[in-house]
């Protein structure tokens, strides 16, 4: 069979397999103005930024319908009137648990460490305040947040400039147990990468080929008598810091 034939179904069976879930969403869409959200009533920031926080995790698990979640609809979900936001509860197959934080400057590790595994962001709260923000993203050595609060700037921010919360006076947050999401790469990135990968006569496939299928070869290499690892794993070169 003529390696261009073979290049020709390695590359369908790449995108049809790989691409659908690359495409749900990168650091870019998550951040979009359009997700964040401002809080409707007085007492209400912890469910306005919970409410971005779903909206986020539903994004990066690719649910076109994530515009959807809203202060409304998580109050009709799970918000507890005159006790306010319950410290485990699902909404619309997004499992969410509560966690305590030690104070203090021990905060800071705990929570990077934390946005490392959630990049959809955690729900944080400071008691004393008392409010809560959505704390999106570490980056470049800075803490970003996004305040439901109508008195502060809107979009992503320097928790620095938000209401009252800091990441030393937080005592608690709240994060997504289930779906495990990841922030995938820019489209741009993926479709160059793809095809260069499958398409490179001069390379030879390997089990480090970047962005080569993960999948089981075996039937292909039976089918053109080639040599192919059983799986191949996905090696993306390391993205770019975002701009903050």
């Amino acid at each position: 069979m003529p390696r261009k034939i073979l290049q020709l179904i390695l590359t369908t069976l790449v995108l049809s397999l790989f691409l659908p879930t690359a495409f749900a969403a990168d650091f870019e869409d998550i951040n979009r103005p359009e997700v964040f959200l401002k809080q409707e009533n007085s007492g209400t920031c912890t469910l306005a930024s919970t409410a971005m926080m779903l909206r986020r995790t539903a994004m990066m698990a690719g649910n076109p319908y994530w515009s959807q979640i809203t202060e409304s609809t998580a109050r009709e979900s799970f918000w507890r009137a005159g006790r306010g936001l319950p410290y485990t509860f699902a909404y619309d197959g997004i499992t969410v648990n509560h966690a305590f934080l030690p104070g203090g400057e021990a905060n800071r590790q705990v929570l990077i460490d934390v946005l490392a595994q959630h990049p959809e962001g955690v729900m944080l709260h400071a008691a004393g305040v008392p409010h809560g923000v959505l704390l999106t993203d570490y980056t470049d050595g800075v803490f970003y947040c996004a305040d439901p609060s109508v008195a502060v700037a809107e979009g992503r921010i320097p928790i620095t400039q938000a209401y009252g919360t800091r990441i030393e006076n937080s005592t608690a947050y709240w994060f997504v147990t289930s779906p495990d999401v990841k922030l995938t790469l820019p489209a741009e990135e993926i479709l160059p990468r793809v095809y260069s990968a499958i398409t490179e006569e001069s390379a030879p496939l390997s089990s480090t080929t970047p962005l080569a299928l993960v999948s089981n070869t075996s039937e292909l290499a039976e089918m053109y008598d080639e040599s192919f690892p059983s799986t191949y794993t996905v090696q993306a070169a390391p993205a770019e810091a975002p701009a903050s």
